[in-house]
């Protein structure tokens, strides 16, 4: 393959792998908020509220929230290992 066969799709993926990464980091980041004040409405509403059921659905949501949260994580370092085999694929087609 010429470089300039293989270094268009190469080039093509990592743009579009940034476009993705820069959506899934906004609304990650905004998981992270969002976990942060379900963990303050549990707090809240475990001290406020006599009610049980009001209590579990609080741990729920904020149960729910983290798996969210740690999704996000994963997302994370899936993109960069990614980016890091494509910026290889793009050396290696450099180098021939």
């Amino acid at each position: 393959m010429h470089d300039s066969e293989l270094d268009s799709p190469v080039r093509h993926v990592l743009d579009r792998m940034e476009n993705t990464h820069r959506r899934i980091m906004i609304f990650g980041w905004l998981t992270v908020a969002g976990t942060l004040a379900s963990y303050a409405w549990l707090s809240h509403v475990a001290n406020t509220s006599n009610s049980v059921q009001r209590v579990i659905m609080a741990s729920v949501l904020a149960l729910t929230s983290v798996i969210a949260w740690s999704t996000f994580a994963v997302a994370i370092l899936i993109f960069k290992m990614g980016k890091r085999i494509l910026r290889a694929l793009e050396a290696i087609a450099g180098t021939k």
